[in-house]
């Protein structure tokens, strides 16, 4: 599994794993949860060599939910989408108390091995446990972190704080938490079994759903072709049998003279709603419980205000996702990070401040900020991509704070309005250079 070898790790080992993910049933589900209760029932008296928070077989069901169903597969790639990237940063505390970007530092944890960290971390939110393992060997051509691997949830007993080798058999073991491992790997547990306990069965609901929908597709969503003859032979009703039959190939048909040929449709009734309400009911749930809106996950609304609401949801559901990012990062992986030598001392991981819009909306601000401050043309092109030069509308502020613009001297503004009211009359602020036509 593993490819880098060092000391205090047990990566030189192959962990051995069965994997059950197809044909799952709600009954197996059902089983597991039993399962799940009776060792929260008996943990109290966990005992050296007794294996009692084996979730395999749950990871079995959680997986074989997110390999065969393409929606919450799209949710997951939703979810990661809004914590990986350019986001996040190492920074440090000014005397101001504003963080400080270090970008030396921060180009060392922005690449693919410190990615899986970060995947890491939010899927112990989902599977409810994770165990990370930091190689501290670095990579000589890039210099970042050479490794870093999910350890196999199958063998990790995540309250026990132990990884088996082969699943299911007690030795041989390694306990994480001891002092030989704890500073090579972070388990990040969160308490419970994870949100895809509460989608998996609302999947594999799903799932049999879907299967009878296409029975029912092709029972009674298909014309039949009903051919009539006057022929009492055997062989003739065969023979215009096999010629409907074929007819879809060959374009032909050959009757007799007598012979008629229909098709028969069946009359409209919107049996099908029973089948594709219920699909749609579960991507619902799906997407309301992980992101916090379902409209997020490509669902439309009625109107746009709804639409509105369900991008301040998702926001503040991923606001939630990225301080449980940090509170990890800050608590458990940068110490280790630090004592490896690999970053200083003092900093701290963080997402930046920057605000999640749509292009129209980022729009909408700029055309604000420009109309009221100067914004750098460095800025413009971080953002948009786009070389700018001079700022056309950055009118001189006069000493009495008034600025000196074409549209400060306007006879007809008696300034009872406030700037902002008269912006959003308007559209433009009063300092905008605006050439009435319908004078001229």
């Amino acid at each position: 599994m593993q490819v880098v070898t060092a000391q205090n790790s047990f990566n030189g080992e192959l962990l051995e794993s069965i994997f059950r993910t197809s044909k799952k049933t709600i009954t197996e589900y059902v089983r597991e949860i039993e399962r799940n209760n009776r060792y929260k029932s008996v943990r109290q008296d966990i005992t050296l060599g007794t294996i009692l928070d084996d979730r395999s077989r749950l990871v079995d069901l959680y997986e074989a939910c997110l390999e065969q169903d393409a929606h919450i597969r799209a949710v997951i790639e939703t979810l990661e989408s809004q914590i990986l990237g350019d986001r996040y940063m190492l920074a440090r505390m000014n005397d101001k108390g504003k963080y400080v970007k270090d970008i030396q530092y921060t180009q060392r944890v922005q690449g693919s091995q410190f990615d899986k960290i970060i995947k890491g971390i939010v899927e112990s939110k989902l599977y409810g446990f994770s165990l990370i393992e930091i190689m501290p060997h670095i990579d000589p051509k890039t210099g970042k972190l050479a490794e870093v691997n999910l350890i196999e949830r199958r063998n990790v007993l995540p309250d026990q704080h132990t990884v088996v080798k082969r699943q299911g058999i007690w030795l041989p073991n390694w306990n994480v938490s001891s002092k030989a491992y704890r500073s090579n790997y972070v388990l990040v547990n969160s308490g419970g079994i994870g949100l895809f306990s509460a989608t998996t069965p609302l999947i594999l609901a799903k799932k049999f759903t879907v299967a009878n929908y296409v029975n029912f597709s092709h029972t009674y969503g298909q014309p039949i072709i009903h051919g009539k003859t006057v022929s009492e032979s055997n062989a003739d009703r065969k023979r215009l049998a096999n010629e409907i039959a074929n007819a879809a190939q060959n374009k032909v048909v050959i009757t007799g003279i007598e012979d008629e040929v229909d098709i028969k449709t069946f009359t409209m009734s919107n049996s099908e709603k029973i089948y594709t309400s219920l699909i749609e009911f579960v991507n619902r749930e799906v997407s309301n419980l992980i992101l916090g809106s379902e409209s997020m996950a490509g669902a439309t609304q009625s109107y746009v205000g709804s639409t509105k609401a369900h991008q301040d949801i998702f926001r503040e559901r991923i606001e939630v996702y990225r301080r449980y990012i940090e509170n990890i990062m800050n608590e458990e992986v940068m110490p280790r990070l630090v004592a490896m030598g690999y970053i200083p001392e003092g900093l701290e991981f963080k997402y930046s401040n920057r605000i999640e819009m749509n292009n129209e909306d980022r729009i909408k601000l700029y055309q604000l900020i420009t109309d009221k401050y100067e914004v750098s043309a460095d800025e413009i092109e971080k953002e948009f991509g786009i070389n700018v030069g001079k700022q056309l509308n950055a009118v001189p502020m006069t000493s009495g704070g008034v600025s000196s613009g074409i549209g400060s001297k306007s006879n007809n503004d008696r300034r009872v309005m406030s700037d902002e009211e008269y912006y959003k009359r308007y559209g433009h602020s009063r300092s905008s250079q605006i050439a009435n036509f319908l004078k001229q």
